[in-house]
Order: C-alpha cells, then structure tokens, then sequence
C-alpha cells in the first residue's frame, strides 16, 4: 500500500465518521425543532390569557392609585382636622389659663343662688312648695 492509499482510506473513515455524526446532529436538531415548536404553540395558546392578565393588572394598578390618591387626600383632611383641633385645645388651655371659665362658673352659681331665694320666696307665698324636680316628677312604672 502506498503513502496516497493509506491516505484515501484515512479520508474515507473520517468521511463516513463525520456522516454519522451530522446524521445524529440533524436528528438532535430535529427534536429541539419539535420542541421549539410545542413552546411556540403553548406560548400562543397562554398569549390571550397572559395578555388578559396583564389588563387586569393594570386596572387594578390604576385602581390602586386611585386608592391611594384618595387616602392621601384623607390623610391631608385628618392632617388639617388635627391641627385645627390642636388649636382648639390650645385656645382651652389659655382659656383655662386666663380664668374666662372661671367667670362663667361664678355666673352659674350666682344664677343658681338666684334660682334657689326665688324657691324660697315662693314656698313662703303660699304657692306650691319647692321640692326637687326627681321627687315631684318621677314615677319608677313610667320607665
């Protein structure tokens, strides 16, 4: 055998080695092809789907933010309440502080005093003496 036959056979070898192995490559190719293919169609079968779940997303994401527009315009409203009320109680305290309430309580109790000698005058007039309202009106079966 000469140097070109050895060489012919050697070709001719890894010819046949290299068809088996672009045969076994295609049928490799070939299934992923398969597969590639079963996605497509589960992918455009779950599209509608998907694309109505990513709707219903987003109204509820504008429905979210309409919330929270809401509940910050909220917050604001307690936020002013508050402050109004702080203000409120501030005015009491100095109220308190300035002793204006202390002026009405002795107004009241003056105008109580003056409640009372009438009573007194009265019962002593011969009209109906003075008894307290609880004893005079009261009846426990009305209840």
């Amino acid at each position: 055998m000469t140097m070109i036959e050895v060489f012919i056979g050697a070709n001719s070898l890894a010819l046949v080695a290299g068809v088996v192995v672009l045969a076994r490559l295609a049928a490799r190719i070939g299934d992923a092809a398969d597969d590639v293919g079963l996605a497509a169609r589960r992918v455009a079968d779950l599209s509608p789907n998907v694309r109505a779940l990513i709707e219903t997303g987003h109204d509820e994401l504008e429905s979210l933010r309409s919330l929270t527009r809401t509940t910050a315009a909220v917050a604001n409203d307690v936020r002013a309440v508050s402050e109004q009320a702080s203000t409120a109680t501030s005015h009491l305290v100095r109220g308190f502080e300035s002793e204006v309430f202390g002026r009405y309580r002795a107004a009241f109790a003056g105008a109580r005093a003056g409640i009372g000698m009438l009573r007194r005058f009265r019962d002593g007039n011969g009209s109906r003496a003075s008894r307290p309202v609880e004893t005079e009106d009261y009846d426990p079966r009305n209840d």
